[in-house]
């Protein structure tokens, strides 16, 4: 599936990095890493007032980083896009990063071959958010213009426009925060875009990398994973109920927060 993303965005061989990349010199008083979403806006709601409790207060020094995949699967997709476009009324500073869920959305957009992929991992869900009824549309992209119509008419120009200019990747002191992870051996300037969206570590011990540990979703965990080397916080929020944080300070060590709902399925 990475090769197919990486040949829907480029013209012959694709480019290594494009989108931004965020990086801090200076840690925040305290900064919230947010597992993936999936169109599960309830548990969003209620974790940030679980963050905001946790951490004493809101105020700018209070970072809140969604670690993609915002979309697809869950049931409320367009509304979390909306949610997180707008500035938070807590007053805590949110970033969000690019999934690749959120490349597959934006990809669908360009032809039936990721308009395809889209609707069989998620898309289905996203367009019910945005009003769309599935028996509008031809899953399997035979009637290309025809779907390519309708995505123009229901998903807003703002909402693209936000994901296409995600960045992929946070780094503060001692941590890099992606969505799917760092391949291991390569030097952060020479991690591809797609492999932080995409990439999957495998199972088994994991030596810390120069760039610190690596905070990762992408990975459904039935549980959460905190060791030195890297954090993975994709709980399954879309099918468990279950959306976890990890809480990074210079001077803790990580906890994890949870927020739990009754279980359900996009």
């Amino acid at each position: 599936m990475k090769r197919l993303f990486s040949r829907l965005f480029a013209s012959g061989e694709a480019p290594r990095t494009g989108a931004p990349r965020l990086s801090s010199s200076d840690f925040p008083r305290v900064l919230y890493a947010i597992g993936d979403v999936h169109g599960r806006l309830d548990l969003l709601l209620a974790l940030e007032d679980a963050i905001i409790e946790n951490a004493g207060g809101a105020d700018q020094d209070l970072w809140v980083v969604l670690l993609g995949d915002l979309v697809d699967r869950g049931p409320a997709s367009a509304q979390v896009i909306e949610h997180v476009m707008a500035p938070p009324k807590a007053g805590f500073r949110r970033f969000c990063l690019s999934g690749n869920h959120e490349e597959a959305m934006l990809a669908a957009f360009e032809g039936p071959e990721g308009f395809e992929w889209w609707c069989r991992y998620g898309g289905l869900e996203t367009l019910a958010s945005y009003g769309v009824s599935p028996f509008r549309l031809d899953p399997r992209a035979r009637n290309w213009e025809a779907n390519r119509a309708v995505l123009e008419a229901h998903v807003p120009q703002a909402h693209r426009d936000f994901l296409a200019n995600l960045p992929v990747a946070m780094q503060v002191p001692g941590y890099v925060l992606v969505h799917g992870g760092l391949e291991p051996g390569l030097g952060m300037d020479e991690q591809s875009d797609t492999d932080l969206r995409w990439f999957r570590y495998p199972s088994g011990p994991l030596a810390p990398g120069p760039e610190g540990c690596v905070v990762h979703g992408h990975t459904i965990m039935e549980q959460a994973l905190v060791s030195e080397a890297r954090i993975a916080i994709d709980t399954g929020a879309f099918m468990t109920g279950r959306l976890t944080a990890v809480r990074l300070s210079q001077d803790q060590a990580p906890r994890l927060i949870e927020q739990s709902a009754p279980s359900r399925c996009g």
